[in-house]
């Protein structure tokens, strides 16, 4: 009989340690009860958007391939997802790569690159790139698809009854998603895309649409849907997922995932850029000299 009780408890005990070690991260709750995603998040990391070729279907580094990644800054580490160093952002299609456009299409041009007859990029401040301007910064760093640089790639997120607001510290952008709202249908394009988003369970879902052309992504944006996820995992980890859609560009829906990392501050850093800001004034400047010298036709 005792030997029996024992090994009841110890199956009991097994069972508890057991079920423990399964249960999920359940993330903490905002006083409305949605989970709370709250802080300042990175997403710093060496690894990018697409996969180097050379390596096929491969999604994970071997661990020789990982020590070379973290080697070269200890703020630019391997992105891993649930422990896992990837060598991509890009889950689907499995070549990390993304996917052709269908036969025959072309991709979408913006303002930048489609210059009208005549028309050179000095004629005015409106020519500018957008990031010389101080509006957006170059590389989809604002998102959608949230994508870092080299620096400065962090965020601080913020949640109230009707908004969830994403600040980005370069260029000083801030993502306003309006919580079970409709997209609008009035023509416009904000800088960042038309955000909306609703909570599923543990998740912050997000759908952009109504791109402008400012925001080329990977050839698309007059169409482009962008759906984001975000779940928290961990204390210290914010899984973010993306799906990229347009049916005019694509035969198929692509996408993937990172995790953000907490930041080692508190709040991020006022990144002083202003629209128009003295480096376009030079750039202005200097081709009105070189026109007025006859070096410009």
């Amino acid at each position: 009989m005792r030997a029996l009780i024992a090994l009841a408890t110890l199956f009991v005990g097994f069972a508890a340690a057991t079920a423990e070690a399964q249960e999920t991260y359940r993330a903490p709750r905002t006083w409305l009860g949605h989970p709370d995603m709250q802080g300042v998040w990175t997403n710093e990391t060496k690894t990018r958007l697409e996969r180097p070729v050379e390596m096929g279907d491969r999604l994970i580094l071997t661990p020789e391939e990982t020590a070379e990644v973290d080697s070269y800054s200890k703020f630019h580490p391997a992105m891993r997802v649930n422990g896992q160093p990837r060598s991509s952002f890009i889950t689907n299609p499995v070549n990390g790569q993304v996917p052709p456009m269908k036969p025959g299409v072309k991709p979408d041009t913006n303002r930048r690159t489609a210059l009208l007859p005549g028309e050179r990029y000095t004629d005015g401040s409106e020519l500018q790139l957008i990031d010389d301007r101080c509006i957006l910064p170059a590389g989809n760093n604002a998102g959608p698809v949230m994508l870092p640089l080299s620096g400065n790639s962090n965020y601080e997120i913020i949640q109230t009854e009707q908004y969830v607001v994403i600040l980005v510290e370069m260029i000083h952008d801030a993502r306003i998603v309006r919580l079970n709202g409709k997209h609008r249908t009035d023509g416009r394009r904000p800088y960042l895309g038309d955000s909306i988003g609703w909570y599923e369970g543990d998740t912050l879902v997000v759908e952009t649409t109504n791109y402008p052309p400012e925001q080329l992504f990977r050839g698309s944006w007059e169409n482009l849907t962008v759906t984001e996820r975000f779940t928290r995992v961990k204390q210290d980890r914010l899984l973010y997922q993306f799906t990229v859609d347009d049916p005019t560009k694509w035969d198929q829906v692509w996408g993937g995932e990172y995790e953000f990392r907490t930041a080692p501050f508190k709040h991020i850093e006022e990144y002083a850029c202003r629209e128009n800001e003295v480096s376009v004034f030079a750039m202005l400047l200097a081709a009105r000299r070189r026109e007025a010298a006859g070096l410009e036709k």
